[in-house]
Order: C-alpha cells, then sequence, then structure tokens
C-alpha cells in the first residue's frame, strides 16, 4: 500500500490519512511517498511500518547513530536539523491553537541548541549481561528486547567516559546483572556530569561493595560521589528504590550558573541539556518585573528563583520533593540570598493557596511536569491571580489546555520556543502572560 505522509506528528512519527483516518508511520517524515505494511488497527487510527520508502523528503539525512532504530531516544535523527526545528514549532502553533485558541503569531523563533549531539550531561540505563561480562542499553521501544549500546551520540564525552570507565571496574569484580530470583545485581546505572562534576548511583538488588572496588571507582577522574539505591520491587517501573545512600564522597556536586553555586543530589532534578537549559532561566528571569514577592511552583534545587535574587524583594519556591528542597535551601545559604530567598516543601497548588491567602504575590513562575499544572492549582491561580505569570512548558498539549484557563483573566503576550532536545520530538516554551485589569 502506498501513502504520502502529511504531517509529523507529536511523537515524531509520520502521518497520512487512510479513508479520512490518520496512519501513523514510525521513520516517516512529512511530504514522503512510502510503501507500507499496516500493523494494528483501532477506531480511530492506524499504525502502519515502512516497507520501502518511494519517494524521500528532502530533509531526509542518515543518521549518526548506527542504534537509532532500536533505541527510540533519537526519534528524529533522520530529520535535518532545520527542519527539525520547524517542525517542532509547528507542534507547539498546532497544539496552542487547537486546545488554547493562542495564535501563531505570538509564537516567536525557536531558540535552537548548540549542539545537536553531545548535550545529555545525565542517563539512567538498565544493565544487562552479555558474554559473561555487564553492559548498558535501552529497550526497544514499545518492548522489553534490550539492546546493549556501545556508545551514545546524544551524551557528553564526559558520561561517555564514566559510564565505560564504571563498567570496566564493576567487570573487573565480576558483577553480575540484577536476579529478581536472589534479588542480587545491577539494575541500573544512573550517571550525570556537569562542568566535569560527575556523580554515579547504582541501582541495585541488596548487593554489598566491597572497600576495594568502591575505591577503584573513586579513582576515575570526575567522579566525585557514588550513591546506591536498592531497588527490588518487581511491580514498579520506578527506577529508584525508596532510599538512596552515599557510599563515599559529597551527598551531592556543585556546579556554577554565572556567579551563582547549585548543589545537586543525586535524585535532584536538572536539565539533562545544561547550556540551553541556562539560556532558558536566563530568558525566563528576564521576563520577570520588579516586584515585592516571586513565587517559583516546581522550583526543583531552586535554579531560577537564585538567578531572579535581584528581581523581587521576597522570593519564595514550592517543591513536593524532599531532597530537592533541602538542595534548594542550601543552595539560597551557600548563595548568601537566604535573608530572602526560602523554598518549601509542598505540593506547589497547596503551597501558592498557603502564601495567597496571607501575602499579594507579584508574579508566579512555573515550571511543571508533562502534566502541565493540575485543576486544583490552576484554581486557585484564578481566585488569586498574579499581576503576571511566566510558565515553563515541556508539553505542548498540556500548555494548550493550561493557557485556555488561564485566559479568563490573562493576556498571552509571548510564546519562546526552546529545542533542549535535538533529534527528538520534544519542544520546552517559555510563555508570558500579564493579567487583564
Amino acid at each position: 500500500m502506498k501513502l504520502t505522509v502529511q504531517k509529523l506528528g507529536i511523537n515524531g512519527e509520520g502521518i497520512a490519512y487512510l479513508d479520512s483516518k490518520p496512519v501513523f508511520i514510525d521513520g516517516a517524515l512529512p511530504t514522503e511517498v512510502v510503501d507500507i505494511t499496516l500493523t494494528s488497527k483501532t477506531m480511530t487510527y492506524t499504525k502502519a511500518k515502512i516497507n520501502k520508502i518511494i519517494k524521500k523528503s528532502n530533509d531526509r539525512v542518515e543518521p549518526q547513530c548506527p542504534y537509532q532504530k532500536d533505541c527510540g531516544g533519537c526519534s528524529l535523527m533522520h530529520m535535518n536539523e532545520k527542519a527539525q526545528s520547524y517542525y517542532k514549532r509547528q507542534l507547539l502553533v498546532e497544539a496552542l491553537w487547537k486546545y488554547g485558541h493562542v495564535r501563531e503569531n505570538l509564537v516567536r523563533d525557536m531558540h535552537e541548541s548548540k549542539h545537536a549531539l553531545e548535550y545529555r550531561s545525565a542517563c539512567k540505563l538498565p544493565v544487562q549481561e552479555k558474554n559473561g561480562k555487564l553492559v548498558t542499553g535501552m529497550y526497544k521501544p514499545n518492548s522489553n528486547i534490550f539492546v546493549e549500546i556501545k556508545s551514545c551520540k546524544a551524551h557528553t564525552k564526559e558520561v561517555e567516559f564514566l559510564r565505560t570507565s564504571i563498567l570496566d571496574v564493576l567487570n573487573k569484580y565480576h558483577l553480575t546483572a540484577y536476579n529478581p530470583k536472589t534479588r542480587k545485581g545491577i539494575r541500573y546505572l544512573v550517571i550525570r556530569s556537569i562542568q566535569n562534576h560527575g556523580g554515579c548511583t547504582l541501582v541495585t538488588g541488596t548487593n554489598t561493595f566491597s572497600e576495594e572496588l568502591i575505591n577503584d571507582l573513586m579513582k576515575i577522574e570526575g567522579l566525585e560521589t557514588i550513591s546506591q539505591s536498592i531497588n527490588t520491587n518487581k511491580k514498579s517501573t520506578a527506577i529508584f528504590g525508596k532510599e538512596t545512600r552515599v557510599l563515599v564522597g559529597n551527598p551531592y556536586i556543585t556546579i556554577r550558573i554565572d556567579d551563582i553555586e547549585l548543589q545537586l543530589s543525586s535524585e535532584s532534578f536538572f536539565q539533562l541539556n545544561v547550556g540551553q537549559a541556562i539560556a532558558l532561566y536566563h530568558l525566563a528571569v528576564d521576563k520577570i518585573d520588579p516586584c515585592d514577592l516571586l513565587v517559583e511552583g516546581y522550583c526543583g534545587v531552586g535554579a531560577m528563583s537564585l538567578l531572579a535574587h535581584k528581581k523581587a524583594k521576597s522570593i519564595i519556591g514550592i517543591e513536593s520533593i524532599p531532597q530537592a528542597i533541602i538542595n534548594a535551601n542550601e543552595n539560597a545559604k551557600k548563595n548568601h540570598f537566604d535573608e530572602h530567598i526560602r523554598f518549601i516543601c509542598d505540593d506547589a497548588g497547596k503551597g501558592y493557596k498557603k502564601i495567597s491567602q496571607n501575602h499579594t504575590v507579584d508574579t508566579l513562575l512555573v515550571d511543571p511536569p508533562r502534566s502541565g499544572i493540575d485543576d486544583a492549582f490552576l484554581e486557585t491561580i484564578l481566585q488569586n491571580p498574579p499581576k503576571k505569570l511566566i510558565y515553563i512548558s515541556c508539553n505542548p498539549s498540556t500548555l494548550g489546555k493550561n493557557l485556555k484557563v488561564l485566559k479568563q483573566y490573562y493576556q498571552v503576550r509571548t510564546v519562546i520556543p526552546f529545542d533542549l532536545f535535538p533529534n527528538t520530538p520534544h519542544v520546552e516554551a517559555i510563555v508570558s502572560l500579564q493579567r487583564e485589569i
């Protein structure tokens, strides 16, 4: 069966139409004519695989990674960078109009990443055994089939160095992959390296490690802290267990943004594309007008609140993860901002409600997860609307739905797309909203 691909889907798949219903085709690009085989069908859509590309798009390039099809992590690597920027902006534009009736003229040009490869500063990789040695890899999309990945083009050189060096040490001591029957072995390698400050968390069964092994790991250049998280849960899909403990080194790594130092524990979130994230943070902070009280929801370790220290007389950050709040308050103290910046551990919406009941919030800065701002938080915002709202989104669909609600009280001033994840369909955005008086 021959079809012409009309557009790009939100997951990077090509979309054609058959009997007026969409056909999702992995690996296909807009304008391409493809010979396909239908693989599954529902009442509303069909999935298909490519047998042959009859007419190639001018935007198609040869992927620079041999694992691209099996891994799924860089699903747009077969599209050139210019085309990726165009289509990702269009995905944002279409979602904002579909769900929020936000017009395209408010959406600015894409802030492209300086690096399309070697930008990911962290990884969480499953561990298996091959020929008697531990290897890392990924599972094929929508399957439990493990694929060994000997090198990753998206990882920074520092992360790749740590990954291979750590595996070498673990194999030197003949460690094994996790066995659910014995509840021992290595399940995941979690690695982060920013500004050559590296940390590793070994996600394991009920293992203990010899002093010799730990000492050998700490000899690896750039590795400053090693933690262990015991996870023997069969049913949970979570990578980390209930508790993570430091085996050796500091409980965190320290990085610098401008003149600000940030401490990051092993489980604290920080954007993978560090350089692009810092650019996004700066632009978001620039959108904040000088004010009395700034509140940041979903504040993580407090990076943006600290960068905004000159913007408000008082700043309160809200985050539900206890360890992140510990990091955030330590970061405020370390940078001598703790007199006017503080962080509280709470649900973002509940925390904002408590603050807004007793104080007038001038500006609200939010960076929610992919699910967006929940209904309870939205209602609280509308009941106690700040003058200005800066919304950082990682999901165009939920952003559009949230903006539809917020437009009851706010005018969307500008939407700035950011590419934090090259070679993927993911797009971030900064939205500036002003309350209508």
